[in-house]
């Protein structure tokens, strides 16, 4: 099981009880960029010291699986194909480890990569992906392989 889960502009409290309730032990932050001048809860530093002090591990993937460019001459790593193949290889095996969730900041999945991009590629490492919806519900990942 692997979840996903964006963080928008939620109360620190409000995300860490979703991943609670999911049973969640590490945090895979896919974010270009771990920073957040709305939410600055949701930097990186801050937000690493919140997990880690309410029992949840927390790493950085975005160098890897962020969706967004890391520079003016530098392709968002989930375009770069060996990125990509690195990140996905990195986040497996911390995610067999214990259940995680990738983390972005775009609430809604279907305007993600979350699910547009890594959902499938996670999947087909053997993954069930559930996304954490806005409202804390949960909603399996559909699958677009083979179509």
């Amino acid at each position: 099981m692997l979840y996903t889960i964006g963080h928008g502009k939620l109360p620190m409290d409000t995300l860490l009880r979703r991943l609670q309730a999911s049973g969640v032990r590490t945090v895979l932050d896919v974010r270009s960029q771990p920073h957040s001048s709305r939410s600055p809860q949701f930097s990186r530093a801050e937000l690493e010291a919140e997990l880690i002090a309410n029992g949840i591990g927390y790493r950085w993937l975005g160098e890897h699986l962020g969706g967004k460019a890391l520079g003016p001459d530098r392709p968002a790593p989930i375009d770069d194909a060996d990125l990509l193949s690195a990140g996905i290889t990195e986040a497996v095996a911390l995610a067999r480890g214990a259940t995680s969730a990738l983390l972005c900041a775009e609430l809604d999945p279907a305007h993600c990569h979350r699910e547009t991009v890594l959902a499938d590629r996670f999947e087909a490492e053997g993954f069930a992906l559930v996304h954490i919806l806005e409202d804390g519900s949960t909603e399996p990942h559909q699958s677009t392989l083979g179509l």
